[in-house]
């Protein structure tokens, strides 16, 4: 992960844009050109080619052929919006060569589409973006089959929702967040789900005491922020809650902590990150957190732990 600033500028600067080239890859495509234009990023576009010979021992030609005609036209619109933009068309291992292509472009997020809808086995967005997620350098933004579709209505000056779970491995997670917000003049929602079965209590203290928790949350980053709303909600299930509240406030996208050991539990068919991706009304970015990260863990109070729901973005 790369290290965020004190500067105000967004921190995305660099996009890679991974296509399948499909017939369903314009809603992420219009959401990529939106999201370099709000950053001022400069863009590079990649299809990869899986190397698959036929029976008789030639390649798909004519697939390669469409899919260097689609990166011309993409590349085309890109420049045309005013863009800073390239294109690049790779035969081999998808996510080696989306992997290999974050180094070398030196990206800062990287950008997929998925038109796999809520209730898919495990694994719902393939094999390829399961071992992008699981290696990735910097964070992923994933344009779901519900954005997609909304993505010409949306309103891109939306506020940005910040879930988390207070999880130790997470919390640096925020600092993108509010970076991200401070260099686009965006507010930032943060939000924390509590059981159903909680609500009915007529004591406060829980949810103040985890209101406070998220200031002190995003207390954390180098950059102060004044547009923020910290709010405490209560759901049956945590996924439904994260999208409906961002539905709700119009959201422009939804940002995750994540953590790279667990979004792939066999425990989970469908894990919550997943459920999130599939259902939002905007692109989600996720940062994927490594074991080692706990910065300031000591420095910042956390919520008590029996307080906080254990499976959170698991």
């Amino acid at each position: 992960m790369k290290q965020i600033s004190g500067k105000t500028s967004s921190p995305f600067r660099r996009v890679l844009f991974a296509t399948k080239c499909s017939a369903d890859y314009e809603g992420a495509l219009q959401a990529t050109f939106n999201f370099c234009q709000k950053n001022k990023a400069s863009l590079r576009i990649l299809h990869v080619s899986k190397t698959n010979a036929s029976p008789r021992g030639g390649s798909n030609a004519s697939t390669d052929q469409s899919a260097a005609l689609i990166l011309r036209q993409m590349k085309e619109r890109a420049i045309g919006l005013g863009l800073s933009c390239t294109s690049q068309l790779e035969t081999g291992d998808p996510a080696e060569k989306i992997l290999q292509a974050i180094e070398e472009y030196q990206a800062d997020l990287l950008i997929l589409g998925t038109s796999e809808l809520r209730g898919s086995k495990r694994g719902a967005f393939g094999p390829t973006a399961e071992e992008v997620m699981r290696a990735s350098s910097c964070p992923i933004m994933t344009v779901g089959p519900v954005a997609a579709g909304l993505i010409p209505q949306q309103a891109f000056d939306g506020p940005v929702v910040f879930a988390t779970d207070f999880h130790s491995r997470t919390r640096h997670a925020v600092q993108t967040a509010v970076c991200y917000c401070k260099g686009l003049d965006l507010q930032l929602h943060c939000l924390h789900v509590l059981p159903r079965s909680l609500q009915s209590s007529h004591d406060n203290t829980l949810p103040e005491i985890l209101t406070s928790a998220l200031k002190h949350l995003v207390a954390t980053s180098p950059v102060a922020i004044e547009k923020l709303v910290c709010r405490v909600t209560y759901g049956s299930e945590i996924s439904n809650s994260v999208v409906d509240y961002s539905r709700q406030q119009g959201a422009s996208s939804i940002f995750l902590g994540v953590r790279r050991d667990s979004i792939f539990s066999l425990d989970d068919p469908l894990p919550i990150v997943f459920r999130i991706i599939t259902e939002a009304p905007c692109p989600v970015v996720t940062i994927l957190c490594d074991a080692e990260a706990d910065p300031e863990s000591t420095s910042h109070p956390a919520p008590p732990k029996s307080a906080v729901p254990p499976s959170f973005l698991q």
